[in-house]
């Protein structure tokens, strides 16, 4: 039976770990060649691309924080260069620098700028010639639920991730006409080591889950299922909307 992404090509950043390795290895066993993002960690990233190719696919990694422009451009140039294609863009790179509003230092605020919003930027930007030039393409950004409601102590984090939504709305009016979706993802308390530390704190892991009406903590499966959803021709009717995967934290 034909795999959904057989032979197709999908870009994820911030893929080395956490939701967006989940996201790469979900790809990978639906057939789909993988260009796989990393930050600063080469030896996650070698280790995501070996779970990766023992599905029988291809992967490539590509270094550097999708802050820089530059980067974001080599992500699109090795996807046409090694696999001559682009079918997929999932924006998932994103970092958290927790600080309350008169904290905050200028240096935190353009740094979780850069990463969360202008990464999602340039890497839109960056595969709109190939998608074009196809007439199709399907590009998911990872928002989060502060990005829906804001979370005291996150300005940073809840502000970019409620303009990824922004930028997801627009994105899809301008790139339907081209036969181009995108959609976003708005996770709940997902387990992965970036909140480790948080989850660690006496009592927080039992709040999450007591505030979750299912009763536990996100997986990164839960995000990948729902992104080779937004990815895939069975989701071809929906475009400019934003999936909460909360586990009804928020609704």
């Amino acid at each position: 039976m034909k795999k959904r992404f057989e032979n197709q090509v999908v870009i994820i950043t911030g893929a080395s770990r956490g939701i967006g390795k989940g996201i790469a290895l979900a790809f990978a066993a639906e057939g789909a060649h993988i260009v796989l993002n990393y930050a600063s960690n080469v030896t996650a990233a070698e280790k995501a691309k070996a779970e990766i190719e023992a599905y029988g696919v291809r992967c490539a990694i590509v270094g550097g924080s999708v802050g820089d422009p530059d980067v974001a451009k080599a992500l699109a140039d090795t996807a046409v260069r090694e696999f001559g294609r682009i079918d997929v863009l999932v924006n998932n790179a994103g970092i958290s620098k927790d600080g309350h509003l008169m904290m905050l230092a200028d240096a935190t605020w353009r740094e979780v700028l850069d990463v969360n919003l202008n990464g999602t930027f340039y890497c839109t930007r960056a595969v709109l010639e190939t998608m074009i030039a196809q007439g199709s393409g399907s590009i998911v950004n990872m928002s989060s639920s502060a990005g829906l409601r804001g979370r005291s102590g996150q300005v940073p984090y809840a502000s970019t991730k409620g303009a990824v939504i922004g930028l997801t709305k627009q994105f899809a009016r301008e790139l339907g006409p081209k036969g181009i979706r995108v959609n976003a993802i708005a996770p709940g308390f997902v387990e992965t080591d970036m909140i480790d530390g948080l989850l660690g704190r006496p009592g927080v892991r039992d709040a999450f889950i007591a505030a979750t009406p299912v009763g536990r903590l996100g997986t990164p499966e839960d995000i990948a299922t729902a992104t080779t959803f937004l990815a895939s021709e069975e989701s071809g009717y929906i475009t400019g909307h934003v999936t909460m995967i909360n586990g009804g934290l928020l609704m």
